[in-house]
């Protein structure tokens, strides 16, 4: 039976690779991300996403993963992750429920229901049928922007969690009316548990004030405590959330440069984590220009949280 995740903050996770020829899954160092994150007053976990290289992992590497951090986060917080690779709608189904016995919520990856020449009309048939395929089991959305973006107007939206299986929808459009739209939307289904946990950390401070659960992006995995503090306290600090919400816009073009190459040097490089700047979806590298960029960018948030009195989480 699905029920209502907790509102706040929902890393990205990203996957730490061993620098060996198979770039292996670093386990060890995953451990210790997922403290951290922790640490940090996270509400959940998103486990196997885009920032987690998802389509560079096959798909016993996916169940792995998950496995792994359900097992290490032994119920302390919620865990999503993604279960829509591609394929026919039964072969989807059938990885949904594998990924169900590892998560809270099985999230749909939007792009993976319909082609992109195709209309929400055929969309809706095809999530109708993973529905009918996947018993109970607590699913999730996600607008992830490859291989191409794909949004739900909020007409669909709505119908979307009139559907009641659906708990978790981290979204990506990065635009105020459409985010207004689709929370508005939410408004017209009594009692619904779908939460809106906004991707765009520009936007985040407007998507709480309108109704919105929470955060779900990148950011969260170069100050993860930030988002978890705005989350919680954007309505009774309104001053400090603004001072929050200023430096999040700011910053994010910045950590979303060559990322996730860009969060694996900033932990390694700036924050003294054992984490080797190995990815599987591309080999960054950074000029002294852009590590320079990323110093200030952690500069920043640091006299922030000074003057704020938010206490940064080390490893």
């Amino acid at each position: 039976m699905a029920c209502r995740l907790r509102d706040g903050s929902w890393p990205t996770m990203i996957t730490p690779f061993h620098n060996d020829s198979a770039k292996s899954i670093d386990y060890d160092m995953l451990g210790g991300l997922i403290e951290w994150y922790i640490k940090s007053g996270v509400a959940g976990l998103f486990a196997v996403c885009q920032s987690s290289e998802m389509y560079n992992l096959s798909s016993e590497e996916r169940l792995e993963l998950a496995r792994f951090v359900k097992q290490r986060v032994a119920g302390r917080v919620s865990i999503v992750g993604c279960g829509t690779f591609g394929g026919t709608i039964e072969e989807q189904a059938e990885f949904v429920k594998l990924m169900s016995k590892e998560t809270d919520a099985v999230v749909v990856i939007v792009n993976q229901m319909v082609q992109e020449h195709e209309g929400e009309e055929v969309l809706k048939s095809n999530l109708e049928k993973l529905l009918e395929l996947t018993d109970d089991i607590p699913l999730g959305l996600y607008e992830c922007p490859v291989p191409y973006k794909r949004c739900m107007s909020a007409e669909m939206f709505e119908w979307v969690a009139s559907t009641d299986r659906f708990v978790f929808h981290k979204d990506t459009t990065c635009s105020v009316s459409s985010i207004q739209a689709k929370l508005r939307a939410l408004e017209n289904v009594t009692g619904n548990k779908l939460g809106f946990y906004n991707a765009n950390a520009t936007t985040l401070k407007f998507s709480l004030e309108n109704g919105g659960a929470g955060y779900s992006g990148v950011a969260a995995n170069f100050y993860p405590w930030l988002h978890s503090w705005l989350c919680k306290h954007w309505k009774d600090q309104p001053q400090v959330a603004d001072k929050v919400q200023r430096f999040l816009a700011i910053a994010e073009t910045t950590i979303a440069h060559k990322y996730p190459g860009s969060v694996k040097l900033y932990l390694h490089h700036l924050c003294g984590f054992p984490i080797q700047e190995i990815c599987r979806t591309a080999k960054y590298s950074f000029s002294d220009h852009e590590i320079a960029c990323l110093q200030n960018v952690k500069g920043l948030m640091e006299d922030l949280c000074a003057e704020a009195g938010i206490e940064p989480v080390k490893k």
